[in-house]
């Protein structure tokens, strides 16, 4: 129901917009937005039966719908990041607003897929959105070049997946995550299925945005619009993580012969997206780009949680991806908004930030702090919850690189909360001026960082629940 409901939303907006093109695109940003938010409320009252659907193509369960909810919640702030820019943007301002409405269509419709047939179709739906919304400022040379960077490297990975999918089709005869399963069970060293794993992992990888498949991240983060870097940043990135719990750690490859080479695969993704990642943004100056070099990072954080196979390494995940949402999703929604003000995303643009805006740089400070792993914030949490899963794991070299790499981020976080607070601003320029709803919006998701760092009972039991099977 929440995919047709936010799929009949969109074309609905659609047709609205093609029969009265006088409609002003602020107004069809809020008729996305309520009706976003009416699909996010309905989740809520909607019993949750347990069941695959579709001769095992779909499924639904508590997994499921909490990733549904995720990808509800980013794309309304999204929509939110958009309104207000919206008229940067050169024509079809409201195509903008729609399309995204069909790129979380596909990412729910991930959170459901057991079958490789539909993870492929939604993946796509999600994947040719994005082609589209990266490139959308087409009078700008960099959005051009992060739109077709993005295009290339993603037909490319989606090769590999194909590829990894048909090997999978011809060794057990069905695309089918269960019949995967049983087949790992009955043959479980079969040269086709390994080879199909890493060939899946590739494809995958470059969801993820982790080491060796992130070369499109930084120039994609910078070039792209704000919300759609912002959508990159948290909406995609739960979307690969989300078929690769599903394929690698509850519905596929489970098997106790995979585990050792997946894991160790996994691993040394978790290790050279840590590294480089953070060493790779210490000297960049463009905050989104800094920001798409951490997105890699965090990536290779959130491997190695998932390189552990376990339920509590699973959980780590989860968590890890709920607090790293709000962050970035706070720190974009400020970058977008300060960039008219500011003049542009340079770091050295924010010297004096807090004598401008003083609420913008304390919540940009508690949104870096908290991705930094800096207690009492929601993103310390995340790591030690990932760092926890790798010591029970009894993987020390995984765990150690986690260390120094968390290390490292600390600098080049630290560096723009310096900027902020001890540089005095370049030029004298007038006092930010934030109106109501933004005010309420950044107070809430900076709360919220506070709030589950100190008390994360609540969250830590929820996805506990989630993972009962």
């Amino acid at each position: 129901m929440p995919e047709i409901q936010l799929l009949i939303v969109a074309l609905a907006l659609l047709v609205y917009e093609a029969f009265v093109p006088t409609v002003s695109p602020r107004k069809i940003a809020y008729a996305a937005m309520t009706g976003v938010a009416l699909v996010l409320i309905g989740t809520w009252y909607t019993v949750v039966p347990e069941l695959a659907i579709w001769k095992d193509l779909y499924q639904v369960d508590a997994l499921a719908v909490l990733f549904k909810r995720l990808f509800l919640i980013t794309i309304f702030f999204v929509l939110w990041m958009s309104s207000e820019t919206i008229e940067e943007l050169p024509l079809g301002r409201s195509e903008f607003l729609i399309i995204p409405l069909f790129t979380t269509v596909g990412m729910m419709l991930l959170a459901s897929a057991i079958n490789f047939m539909t993870i492929f179709i939604a993946l796509e739906l999600v994947t040719i959105s994005f082609y589209i919304l990266v490139a959308y400022q087409r009078n700008r040379a960099s959005s051009l070049e992060a739109g077709a960077k993005y295009l290339i490297i993603g037909a490319l990975s989606t090769g590999f997946l194909v590829y990894g999918i048909a090997f999978i089709y011809g060794s057990v005869g069905s695309t089918s995550l269960s019949a995967l399963a049983l087949k790992l069970a009955e043959d479980p060293v079969h040269p086709g299925f390994l080879f199909a794993a890493l060939l899946i992992l590739v494809g995958l990888g470059f969801k993820m945005a982790a080491v060796p498949f992130h070369v499109w991240t930084p120039d994609v983060y910078q070039g792209a619009p704000t919300p759609i870097t912002a959508f990159l940043a948290v909406g995609s990135k739960i979307a690969g993580f989300v078929i690769l719990i599903r394929v690698f750690a509850f519905d596929g490859f489970k098997n106790d012969s995979m585990t050792l080479v997946i894991g160790s695969a996994l691993a040394l993704m978790a290790m050279l997206s840590i590294l480089l990642g953070n060493l790779a943004a210490l000297p960049q100056r463009n905050l989104k780009r800094l920001l798409g070099y951490s997105s890699i990072s965090h990536a290779g954080f959130l491997l190695m949680g998932v390189s552990c196979l376990s339920e509590r390494g699973i959980q780590a995940v989860l968590l890890y991806l709920c607090v790293y949402s709000i962050a970035s999703l706070l720190a974009f929604y400020l970058i977008n908004k300060l960039s008219a003000s500011l003049g542009g995303e340079d770091i050295p643009l924010y010297a004096g930030l807090s004598q401008r805006s003083p609420l913008c740089a304390f919540a940009l400070t508690l949104a870096f702090v908290s991705m930094a792993g800096i207690p009492p914030l929601a993103g310390f949490v995340g790591k030690l919850g990932v760092f926890a899963a790798v010591w029970e794991k009894g993987n020390y070299t995984l765990l150690a690189v986690g260390v120094i790499g968390a290390t490292i981020g600390l600098y080049y976080y630290l560096k723009i909360v310096r900027e902020m607070y001890w540089q005095e601003p370049t030029r004298q320029a007038a006092p930010i001026v934030l109106g109501l709803g933004s005010k309420l919006l950044i107070i809430t998701l900076s709360a919220s960082l506070i709030i589950f760092g100190i008390w994360q009972i609540p969250l830590s039991q929820f996805i506990s629940h989630v993972l009962v099977k």
